[in-house]
């Protein structure tokens, strides 16, 4: 029997894994790898796989040199799991042979070489024709989907046009498929006209083709891209007061009827007031934006805006403020959750809940609290993602208004995890004009200045919640 070397201490020498974890046994001892033929022969450089079932022992051939491996010993930590074969090597008690540290920590470097794995049938793979093959697996099953999703909403809107037929074929000749295919014209009939009930960007009747612009303060006007291709319209408002420079900067989404120009006389009175930079919102299918409105597209346009305020040099970065009231209070909600990093401070007002609440409250005379999410089309779900929004917020709540019930303001104050929050409550505020009520921009300023002041962890730790009735 071979002797073993004496060991330095009471422990022993200690063996790595590939990522420099310390398994706590002694190095294994060399053996022969086993000769096994791949099904594919590795290219110049590559390691050629020992056989799985060789033994506790072996060794692969990696730049010319040997390098053991044995069975896992708690490496599973730095396995690739999006690598079936991988885990199945695992499941075996087995692992790869020794890798560079960059890849066994699984980073972007490592994550790019081609750097050879065993797997469980033995013969060698490499990290890159594996994601290939999972990139070709996902573009397929995104490509079968869509043309799924296309014949079924072609399918719908055909049985929406020839409704009136189907009507009068099933009341001549009945049948239980004429039955089913009114039943779901009907349905695809409201799931679109939910749009028109939500979305009212020709309200007034020349909202699309006059967009009130600002006179005799600096402003801009400008266009911009989203990701899918279309063009919104923004209005730069610029404070040019002391300290420009380091003014905060205001996100402004606007509710769900009229274009920004209708919004001037409230956003000049903030840039007055507040003394701040204003971006003002037109959303796909509002004023002189392109498109048409969608939730999916309100949540793409104020992604755009906000990469597009990340991008000006004469802008501070560090102090973007999110306003956003009625139906913009949900789209900086949503802004806020997936970019908590990017904005300083959230500010809502006169918003809702979600829209399935919304429909439950406005049609109260049918149980729309029984339907379940997929039959709703724009869906806003305000009091999920405020959850995520753990940066200072403001929510601003006018009691007098009759369209959003003020309930749902108190509740979202509630549900927001934010450290650092107020609640504005104005008796007389109606749902559209609670910036005209006393106090208003008062609440505001000091809501701001607060924010500004407490970046230090200091102040951060001394911010509480509270409820301010004005």
């Amino acid at each position: 029997m071979e002797k073993r070397p004496p060991r330095a201490d009471s422990r022993g020498p200690t063996a790595t894994c590939g990522a420099g974890h310390t398994t706590g046994f002694p190095p294994p001892r060399k053996r022969r790898a086993s000769p096994v033929t791949p099904r594919s022969s590795p290219g110049p450089g590559r390691g050629t796989a020992a056989e799985p079932g060789a033994g506790k022992g072996g060794e692969t051939r990696e730049s010319g040199r040997a390098v053991p491996w044995k069975r896992n010993r708690g490496c599973r930590d730095f396995l690739p799991r999006e690598e079936g074969a991988v885990v199945e090597v695992v499941r075996r008690g087995l692992r790869w042979p020794e890798a560079p540290a960059a890849a066994a920590r699984e980073d972007a470097a490592g994550r790019d070489e081609a750097w050879e794995i065993i797997t469980s049938k033995g013969f060698t793979w490499s990290k890159r024709s594996l994601t290939s093959t999972m990139e070709k697996s996902w573009m397929l099953w995104t490509f079968v989907k869509r043309w799924l999703l296309a014949l079924a909403s072609w399918s719908w809107s055909l049985c929406r046009i020839c409704l009136l037929p189907l009507i009068v074929t099933f009341h001549l000749y009945g049948g239980i498929i004429l039955l089913i295919l009114i039943f779901v014209s009907i349905a695809g009939i409201l799931y679109k006209f939910q749009d028109v009930l939500l979305y009212f960007p020709e309200q007034p009747s020349s909202s699309r083709l006059y967009v009130p612009m600002p006179t005799g303060i600096p402003h801009e006007n400008i266009f911009i891209k989203t990701k899918d291709g279309v063009l919104l319209n923004l209005i730069l408002l610029r404070y040019t007061g002391d300290n420009a420079a380091y003014s905060p900067t205001i996100i402004y989404f606007h509710g769900n009827a009229g274009n920004i120009g209708h919004r001037l006389p409230n956003a000049l009175l903030m840039l007055v007031n507040l003394k701040v930079n204003l971006i003002l919102v037109d959303y796909r299918g509002y004023g002189k934006s392109e498109g048409e409105a969608s939730e999916e597209g309100l949540y793409l346009d104020s992604e755009a805006v906000l990469d597009y305020v990340m991008t000006r040099s004469d802008l501070d970065k560090t102090k973007i403020f999110l306003f956003g009231r009625s139906l913009g209070g949900a789209v900086a909600i949503h802004l806020a959750s997936e970019n908590s990093h990017r904005i300083s401070a959230i500010v809502v007002e006169n918003t809702f809940l979600s829209i399935p609440y919304m429909a439950s409250t406005l049609f109260s005379f049918f149980p729309m609290r029984y339907l379940p999410l997929w039959c709703y089309k724009n869906k806003f779900l305000s009091y999920r993602k405020i959850s995520q929004c753990r940066m200072p917020s403001l929510f601003i709540s006018g009691l007098s208004d009759q369209l959003i019930p003020p309930v749902m303001m108190k509740q979202l104050y509630e549900l927001s995890p934010a450290r650092t929050k107020r609640l504005a409550i104005f008796p007389d505020g109606t749902h559209n004009d609670t910036w005209q009520c006393q106090g208003y921009f008062t609440a505001l300023e000091q809501f701001i200045k607060e924010v500004i002041k407490s970046h230090s962890p200091e102040e951060m730790a001394k911010t509480s919640s509270n409820v301010t009735i004005i």
